[in-house]
């Protein structure tokens, strides 16, 4: 029986702990609004009638302890109010109060021991009056602009005996629900002699249930808890080891126990530090004996005096981060933990990485990017299973798309931007009926451009400007203005096959017509010869200012320069270097054979001249005559080099005047001088007297000079060592 009541205890309470401040709305949604700062009303009519006390019926205590619980949930901070409009008369202080009230207003955690000690003396039948006095008040309330959205609920054990509306329970509560958009209603019956239950109508904004026992109350309440506010459970805890994770910061974490010891003591992190308790309270079954006896009511009504619990809100000036925690709860028979989430909805209109501002933006593709942004860092979340799985609806221009984000994943939807302007919304359900939305605005400034270019031309016709390149700019479809055009400017870069800059000059003039441009080919500076030929990859840009932002607009396009250069042309360009070449040509060539004749390698600076005795006393020995080049001969082209060679010594010195005269010859230039000598020979003959012109000898000549005391013997290209020995080393 205590696991029953505690059962029906925990419904009666997750509903009462949904019904407080801090969660998403239902029905007429205010998307702008943040979690947590909606004003709630909730008006409770409570059935205290009689049978709510009959004999053993613990009912009243429970829905006491529940309306306790409930209060003590509640969001003051953000304005949350909360009112009981009993069907009979009651005292807020125990059961000797003398001052009764027809309802008692909620509207801090001082207010609740009204709650606590509520007392009902004269307990009598079911009247619908109250009904009516909660749901005018409320409505006056709402229509006043206090509060954001109000709730009436009806929580009764029978059917009305008074008071009852003729239009009917149901188009009576249907209109109390009509009479603002932010009302709803709810009722639920509790027991099993109700008989006239309204049927619900959701579209109208009322909720009716019916709960015949105790296990249909747990699921009622479950149900009703899911469906006003919807509050999110951790789930996954375990008492045993005490432990908590959580993937996205939360904005506070909620947790109620109950048990008859039951203590909430703190909540840490892994590095062993507090998370700040916000609040902490105490709640407990009432002080009192609940009603006075009567007709209805024959005996003390009887209280279960088991029912104890705790409610503690942790949360901070910042948000509790991600990570690890331990909860420490003693001496509990139940707890529940709920927590609020503290990330952010965004939606952005993406470049690559970069996010686009609102403002004018240019045609093209992009990304358009939804999901939650954790706050401490500002990056989006990549999975939370805190988050569930978010729907996102994503609208461009009146299309729409919808996206489901697995573990709260962000998506991603690729998007060719055109035409005039962007209107990009995107709205998110997730968790239980939590919803955001964002929306953008975009101006859509697309400059493009039209290139007609030739495919090819001949280098030697780009001079006469045949050969053009005609560009014309758009914006959105429609030339520039005027004005735009003579403020954009337009640049030409070329490059060949290997990347690199392209020979070549390009002229750029406007065109005749707004919004259009020449681009001409022209020789590179240097002329014909210095521009490029073959293929050539030409990458257009316009830049323009529009709307005082700047766009740019570029487009690549391939032409071919043909080189059609010929002899002639090489001619022209190359005459005066193809003269100059051949008189360097001819000047070198007057240095080398058989142009330039020269003497040969083989012949000695110091030739040796064998002095071979003629007489007794004397002694042969070998002297050194002497080989000489004309400084002018050897520097002047096509001139044959001239020397001088003395092949015997002082006193009978005689010296060759000679003349290079090719193929390692030379000419003797003096032959008059050795004529008719008979001792001077020249490979053992002498030269005749009457030898007309130069007589021709070779390096290996052997010349001898005769004497009565020696024999001289000189040949031009041997030198001797001192014992006689030819001397062998560099050639000369």
């Amino acid at each position: 029986m205590k696991k029953t009541i505690q059962r029906v205890l925990a419904a009666v309470i997750l509903f009462a702990m949904i019904l407080s401040g801090g969660f998403s709305e239902v029905g007429k949604v205010h998307a702008e609004k943040q979690q947590g700062t909606t004003k709630r009303a909730i008006y409770v009519v409570f059935d205290n009638s009689g049978s709510m006390y009959g004999d053993g019926n613990k009912a009243w205590s429970q829905a006491t302890y529940a309306m306790e619980v409930f209060a003590a949930m509640m969001n003051y901070e953000s304005g949350d109010v909360m009112k009981v409009f009993p069907m009979h008369d009651i005292t807020t202080d125990g059961n000797t109060g003398s001052a009764t009230k027809s309802s008692m207003e909620i509207r801090g955690k001082d207010d609740i021991a009204q709650i606590h000690n509520m007392y009902t003396p004269k307990p009598g039948g079911t009247p619908y009056t109250q009904v009516n006095n909660a749901a005018g008040e409320l409505t006056k309330l709402l229509n006043a602009g206090s509060v954001d959205e109000g709730w009436l609920v009806v929580l009764t054990d029978g059917d009305f005996d008074n008071d009852i509306p003729a239009s009917g329970l149901k188009a009576d509560l249907e209109g109390k629900a009509a009479a603002n958009e932010n009302l709803y209603v709810q009722y639920l019956a509790i027991g099993t002699d109700v008989e006239n239950i309204p049927e619900g109508n959701a579209d109208k904004g009322l909720y009716a249930q019916k709960a015949g026992n105790t296990s249909e109350v747990v699921n009622e309440l479950a149900e009703i808890s899911n469906r006003i506010f919807k509050r999110n459970e951790y789930a996954g805890y375990s008492s045993e080891d005490s432990g908590l994770e959580f993937d996205i910061p939360l904005r506070k974490l909620i947790v109620f126990a109950q048990g008859k010891d039951v203590k909430i003591g703190s909540l840490k992190n892994e590095e062993g530090g507090e998370v700040k308790l916000q609040s902490d309270t105490a709640v407990s079954y009432s002080s009192t004996d609940g009603a006075g006896l009567t007709t209805f009511v024959k005996s003390t009504p009887v209280k279960d005096t088991s029912l104890k619990g705790q409610v503690a809100v942790f949360a901070d000036e910042s948000p509790i981060v991600a990570g690890k925690y331990t909860l420490d709860v003693s001496g509990a028979d139940s707890i529940q933990i709920y927590y609020e989430p503290d990330v952010k909805f965004e939606a952005g209109l993406y470049k690559g990485d970069t996010k686009m501002e609102e403002g004018t933006i240019e045609g093209g593709a992009y990304t358009v990017k939804v999901g939650f942004v954790d706050q401490l860092s500002g990056k989006y979340i990549k999975s939370s299973k805190l988050l569930g799985e978010p729907k996102y609806t994503v609208s461009i221009n009146g299309e729409t798309q919808e996206l489901t984000g697995k573990d709260g994943a962000s998506q991603s939807i690729d998007v060719e931007v055109d035409g005039e302007s962007l209107e990009l919304t995107a709205d998110v359900n997730y968790l239980k009926d939590y919803t955001d939305s964002a929306s953008y605005t975009f101006k859509v400034c697309t400059l493009d451009m039209n290139v007609d270019a030739f495919k090819s031309a001949n280098l030697k016709m780009l001079e006469d400007g045949a050969n053009q390149i005609t560009v014309e700019a758009t914006r959105n479809g429609e030339p520039l203005t005027k004005e735009q055009w003579d403020a954009a400017t337009l640049d030409v870069v070329s490059v060949n096959k290997d990347g690199e800059e392209f020979g070549i000059q390009w002229d750029v003039q406007k065109g005749s017509e707004v919004s259009t441009w020449i681009v001409t080919p022209k020789y590179k500076k240097g002329g014909m010869f210095a521009t490029e030929t073959g293929q050539a990859d030409v990458t257009i840009n316009v830049s323009a200012e529009i709307d005082g932002d700047d766009y740019g607009k570029a487009e690549t396009v391939s032409v071919n320069i043909k080189d059609d250069k010929n002899i002639v042309d090489y001619l022209k360009r190359y005459w005066k270097h193809i003269v100059i070449s051949l008189l360097l040509l001819i000047l070198i060539l007057g240095y080398v054979p058989p142009f330039k004749k020269r003497f040969a390698r083989s012949i000695k600076k110091r030739p040796s001249i064998e002095c071979s005795a003629e007489k007794i006393g004397l002694r042969d020995n070998v002297m050194k005559g002497n080989f000489e080049k004309d400084l002018a001969s050897r520097l002047l082209p096509y001139v044959p080099e001239t020397g001088r060679l003395t092949f015997s010594p002082t006193p009978v010195k005689k010296t060759a005047k000679v003349r290079a005269s090719g193929g390692g010859s030379m000419l003797i230039l003096n032959t008059s001088a050795f004529a008719g000598k008979e001792e001077i020979t020249f490979n053992g003959m002498s030269i005749q007297e009457n030898e007309k012109g130069h007589h021709r000898i070779s390096a290996s000549t052997i010349i001898v000079v005769s004497t009565p005391e020696f024999t001289y013997t000189c040949i031009p290209n041997v030198q001797r060592t001192a014992n006689g020995e030819i001397k062998r080393g560099k050639r000369k």
